[in-house]
């Protein structure tokens, strides 16, 4: 089954040492990949559209995991 797109990337950011990329989006919800070169870090970062790098070179190539947004005041 495919993975559904990251679209609206609100930021992203690189843990060399894990090799994690954490994708947080604009709806709230964060992805967080494994096992990700940092080159392909480096080539979201210069994409001219990270939704579509994400898209074509992220996603189904690494394992994913989804975090979910939290509403405000929600019990942690």
């Amino acid at each position: 089954m495919p993975q559904q797109s990251a679209m609206g990337v609100r930021s992203v950011g690189y843990d060399p040492t894990t090799k994690a990329l954490l994708i947080n989006c604009e709806n709230g919800n964060s992805y967080r990949y494994a096992g990700v070169p940092k080159e392909v870090y480096d080539d979201l970062r210069t994409a001219a559209s990270k939704e579509q790098f994400i898209r074509e070179s992220i996603e189904g190539r690494y394992p994913r995991e989804k975090y979910p947004c939290m509403a405000v005041g929600e019990d942690v």
